[in-house]
């Protein structure tokens, strides 16, 4: 053929201009057989808490100013408000270590109800999750663009929703590059954001020392007049609204267990060693900014955050040379905020595609959010990821007060859930394992904790918004369901065809036979696992050509999804599988009288290197019709074409390009 290049022995298509442009901008594709390639995309620790703990440590800059700010007239509170926040994230980041213990391979809170609670509360906090990783990557950006703009005139504030989608957009085209390149290089920006921070806060607590006493005498004073005036629950329920105001500090404990798969061997040390950086760091600025606030007394100023303010005061009066260097100081710190914020937004695209991933694995989702691209990442669930953050920004008109009235609520449904189900194991447990009161007591802390804060912040956050984010959530619950009970019917449907055709007799097939002739009439057909869906296409091409054709290929491709992507191990295993199962038909052709062979491989780009095994065999059989079987529904909807797969059309449609017949054969379903 004219239309096909000679490389390295092999038949390959030209690689068109949208090809190029996208290899050019995402980078070469990997080989998921090769070793190497899970050292390079996996995580050491360190880098870890870089791309699964931004999450967590950049909610500092705005979770301890909103909680801050809602205690309104009872700032009083606020070394209270963060001893609450700093023990809530070491009593959630606890329990979350022993389901990193549990459950190695990841999955996090969706694998944890699944399998620990019932399939249905997986679905509950899966779809929780997914929300909550498009609200991450939204109040990120959002609260990265105000940061900047906090620095600019007031005339280019019309720009801020630009920069926080412009942001989006560059953080879908990063991740679809691979994880480990995305982390490498923001790392940078978070170490400035940490030393800096960190060093700044501490000064200021340790500075104000001395004011201590006077701050303690006035804070009891100002206690005790709001107790007289306003009464005990009126200051209960202004703490529990400063707290489920600066929750969101408390959503990326969830993306280290669900993010297992990224991480470096052994898995759960790295788990458990990036857990405690995230907990550590995270609790410690949290309460520190908050200290700071009380003690700095800092009120809130137009056009500026409060982290803003306050790091003005803390380094007012910096002079070295004559030079006020507290003025670049603040600049940087806010820049490298800025910055981190929209790396925040990374956990999102890291953890909200991989529990697509394993939804979509269990039917609850399209299985084509499963698919793996070129470059090792699941695709689909990133671009979803990023329409979805897009549309939040758009509703809230990038308003950081709004997002973050929406934020939170789902991901401690998350927290309950999982921790629910971690209890119930560690009571099943009482009998084989030594230390179950141990591990139950950090469990049941973890998932009372967890309920309670769930409550108070439906309670609260309901008529601010929050109403919205749970509409949005139960449609996707009840989403969920509708797809897995249609998934159900179909796998019910083509189990009847597999009881008919997949059971019949392989019979006796002759241990040698005479070699394929290349100039004989072939029927090629595309199978995937032995199944009544490959034995009808084999019948059907007999029933349809008669005895024209007398030998046949089969044509199988292991498609190499999230689910096989965890070691070389396990894509050594799908490879033996897939030609297990193709070595099936070949017994069942040879058992009628058939010559017959198969050829088998395993690839990301399932079409692609289906194609290439197609013009492979074509070229050696030129005689050669192809064969593929498709489900045919009585009506052919949008809705059926996104929950199934249309391989067969579309490699009808490529190879046909190529001069090949190419023969659809339906499998009708009622």
């Amino acid at each position: 053929m004219t239309d096909k290049l000679q490389s390295n022995g092999e038949q390959q298509t030209p690689e068109s201009l949208w090809r190029k442009l996208r290899r050019q901008l995402l980078g070469d594709r990997k080989n998921p057989f090769d070793p190497k390639v899970f050292q390079h995309i996996s995580l050491i620790a360190f880098f870890a808490w870089v791309g699964l703990g931004a999450d967590g440590l950049s909610s500092a800059n705005y979770g301890p100013e909103e909680a801050y700010l809602a205690l309104k007239g009872m700032r009083f509170l606020a070394p209270l408000l963060a001893c609450i926040i700093a023990a809530t994230v070491l009593i959630i980041s606890a329990s979350y270590t022993q389901i990193i213990e549990q459950f190695p391979t990841g999955g996090g809170g969706y694998l944890v109800a699944s399998k620990l609670v019932h399939p249905n509360a997986g679905a509950v906090a899966g779809s929780a999750l997914i929300v909550d990783y498009v609200l991450t990557i939204a109040v990120s950006v959002t609260a990265g663009a105000d940061a900047i703009f906090s620095l600019l005139p007031a005339e280019y504030e019309p720009m801020r929703m630009g920069l926080a989608i412009l942001a989006v957009i560059v953080l879908v085209v990063m991740n679809l590059r691979g994880v480990k390149e995305s982390v490498l290089v923001l790392l940078p920006i978070f170490m400035i954001f940490v030393v800096t921070h960190v060093a700044l806060v501490t000064f200021g607590l340790f500075s104000h020392i001395p004011m201590v006493p006077e701050r303690v005498v006035s804070s009891v004073a100002e206690a005790t007049t709001a107790y007289q005036t306003e009464g005990l629950i009126f200051i209960i329920l202004a703490l529990l609204h400063a707290f489920s105001m600066g929750a969101g500090t408390l959503t990326g404990i969830e993306a280290v267990a669900n993010g297992m798969l990224v991480l470096k061997e052994p898995r759960v040390a790295t788990g458990k060693r990036t857990m405690f950086y995230m907990a550590a760091s995270l609790s410690f600025l949290a309460a520190l900014l908050l200290l700071n606030f009380f003690l700095f007394e800092t009120e809130a100023v137009e056009g500026k955050t409060l982290n803003a303010v306050l790091f003005g005061q803390i380094t007012q009066g910096w002079l070295l040379g004559g030079i006020h260097i507290g003025h670049g100081l603040v600049w940087l710190m806010l820049v490298s905020a800025a910055l981190l914020l929209f790396v925040a937004a990374q956990t999102g695209f890291i953890g909200g595609p991989r529990v697509l991933a394993n939804m979509a694995e269990d039917s609850w989702l399209p299985h084509r959010f499963a698919h793996l691209s070129e470059r090792l990442v699941t695709e689909n669930g990133i671009i979803i990821m990023g329409i979805g953050a897009i549309a939040l920004i758009l509703y809230a008109d990038a308003s950081i007060t709004v997002l973050v009235s929406l934020y939170a609520i789902n991901v401690f449904m998350d927290f309950t859930l999982a921790q629910f189900g971690m209890t119930r194991l560690w009571f099943s447990k009482r009998d084989t394992d030594p230390k179950w009161k141990r591990k139950l007591a950090v469990s049941m802390t973890g998932f009372i904790v967890s309920g309670m804060l769930l409550i108070i912040m439906i309670t609260i956050k309901f008529l601010k918004g929050a109403w919205l984010i749970m509409l949005v959530t139960s449609s996707l619950i009840i989403l969920c369901f509708v797809i897995r009970n249609h998934y159900r019917a179909v796998k019910g449907k083509i189990r009847e065809l597999d009881d008919i055709l997949g059971g019949l007799p392989l019979g006796d097939a002759p241990v040698k036979q005479e070699p394929l002739n290349p100039m004989e009439p072939t029927a090629v057909i595309l199978v995937q696992n032995y199944s009544g869906q490959g034995v009808h296409v084999m019948l059907n091409a007999q029933r349809l050509f008669g005895t024209r054709f007398k030998q046949y290929v089969f044509l199988s491709v292991g498609s190499i999804d999230s689910g096989a992507f965890k070691g070389v191990d396990e894509l050594a295993a799908l490879r033996k599988k897939t030609k297990k199962e193709a070595d099936k038909y070949v017994t069942l052709a040879r058992s009628y009288g058939l010559i017959a062979e198969s050829r088998t491989s395993c690839e990301i780009d399932y079409i692609t290197e289906i194609e290439r095994l197609c013009l492979e065999v074509h070229e050696e059989f030129p005689n050669s019709v192809f064969f593929a079987a498709r489900l045919l529904f009585w009506k052919d909807t949008i809705w059926t074409r996104i929950l199934h797969n249309e391989t067969p059309l579309t490699l009808q449609r490529r190879l046909m390009f190529h001069g090949l017949q190419f023969i659809v054969l339906p499998v009708r379903l009622q």
